[in-house]
């Protein structure tokens, strides 16, 4: 009986021996991580007041909105009342908004309110000189003037006289006034403009220029007819003939004609004016051009 004990015990070491150097496999085990809890949002305000909870949405330079974690309440602040902001962990700091430049206003206008009449249709403008250019050269003098148109007619705005600038009238296909300067007048001026036209103005020139060489043959005509005769009369030979003044004194006369009427039209193609102060009919005259 103590044998057959013994022989089970001798098994039962040699079968845990054998069980004990078999390698043992471990079970894999499942590690569950638990994502770190983010951080709420917090609004800080400039008058130094805090909010806690969830940044809904963030309008840089306008405003922010968060829902509080306390009331659950969803709040709106302007960006001029924020002084930061906390959102995911990262801190932004808001600077003091810029206010906008302040515009600047135009300088006031200093000088009279200009009314431009004309005496017939026409499309007249009025020029400001806005600098001008005198060039010397070898028996010439180049004179330039440059300038800006400021109105036209009737105008009825007020003229900026603080530079001192001259002025004149003109237009397309018109000629050009004298110059005038305003620096001097005051409240409403009417300006009663009498255009004149470029064209008739080019045409006198031309008469008068004609007219000059009618004269100048004329007189050539005269003057060598009358030499011929008195040549004649000193050899004591005597005229042939009659000396024929016709000829040269038509052309005289036709060309005495041909240049007084190249002055008129020269002068009625000039652009004129008349500069009156006052208003409401009460009109005194202040200048001619």
């Amino acid at each position: 009986m103590l044998s057959c004990l013994q022989r089970a015990s001798a098994s039962l070491v040699v079968l845990t021996l054998f069980f004990a150097s078999i390698p043992a496999h471990a079970q894999p085990v499942e590690v569950v991580t638990t994502p770190a809890e983010q951080p709420a949002d917090r609004v800080y305000l400039s008058n130094g007041g805090m909010v806690q909870g969830s940044i809904l949405e963030v309008l840089p330079n306008d405003s922010l909105t968060i829902v509080s974690a306390a009331t659950g309440d969803r709040k709106s602040f302007a960006w001029s009342e924020l002084a930061a902001y906390e959102q995911g962990g990262q801190r932004v700091e808001i600077g003091a908004v810029s206010a906008p430049a302040p515009r600047e206003e135009p300088a006031p206008v200093y000088g009279p309110r200009l009314h431009i009449e004309t005496t017939k249709p026409a499309s007249v403008h009025l020029y400001e000189i806005t600098g001008e250019m005198v060039a010397h050269g070898a028996n010439v003098t180049v004179h330039g003037i440059q300038y800006r148109p400021v109105c036209a007619a009737p105008c009825d705005k007020v003229i900026d006289t603080s530079g001192g600038s001259s002025y004149f009238f003109g237009g397309e296909g018109l000629t050009t006034s004298n110059r005038f300067n305003l620096t001097d007048a005051r409240g409403d001026v009417t300006a009663v403009v009498k255009p004149g036209r470029r064209g008739l103005r080019t045409g006198g020139i031309i008469t008068m220029s004609v007219g000059l060489a009618l004269m100048a043959l004329g007189g050539g005509l005269f003057v060598l007819s009358k030499s011929r005769a008195d040549r004649d009369e000193i050899l004591g030979e005597g005229p042939a003939e009659p000396p024929k003044y016709g000829a040269p004194i038509g052309l005289l006369v036709g060309g005495a004609a041909a240049l007084a009427g190249g002055i008129v039209m020269l002068v009625l193609g000039k652009t004129r004016y008349k500069l009156k102060t006052g208003g409401l009919g009460l009109l005194r005259p202040l200048r001619f051009g």
